[in-house]
């Protein structure tokens, strides 16, 4: 087994996991990085922490909840790829099966 990439993936395209993955680490690190911003702002303003704690706060929450983002992003993303195929299957099931009248 592949390290990041669910079992379940392995039937579709590489390409398209791959781009599905890429897509997700790049919301997880937006995602990571506000709440890197909204972490450091709550923790220097509302509880009074020191300039070394803010940051370690901070960078602490940013790449908690970016990991935490980009996991789920990557599971819906590869969900959504999984619900394409299996819609083009199906199509291409219809398309193919002999019409009777």
């Amino acid at each position: 087994m592949s390290a990041g990439i669910p079992s379940a993936s392995r039937t579709l395209p590489v390409d398209a996991v791959a781009q599905a993955t890429r897509q997700a680490q790049r919301d997880g690190i937006f995602a990571g990085l506000s709440s890197a911003l909204v972490s450091a702002i709550v923790g220097s303003k509302f509880f009074r922490l020191n300039r070394n704690a803010t940051i370690l706060c901070g960078v602490a929450t940013g790449i908690v909840s970016g990991y935490q983002f980009t996991q789920g992003f990557l599971a819906t993303n590869i969900a959504r790829l999984h619900a394409e195929k299996a819609r083009l299957d199906k199509l291409a099931a219809e398309q193919d099966a002999p019409e009777v009248f």
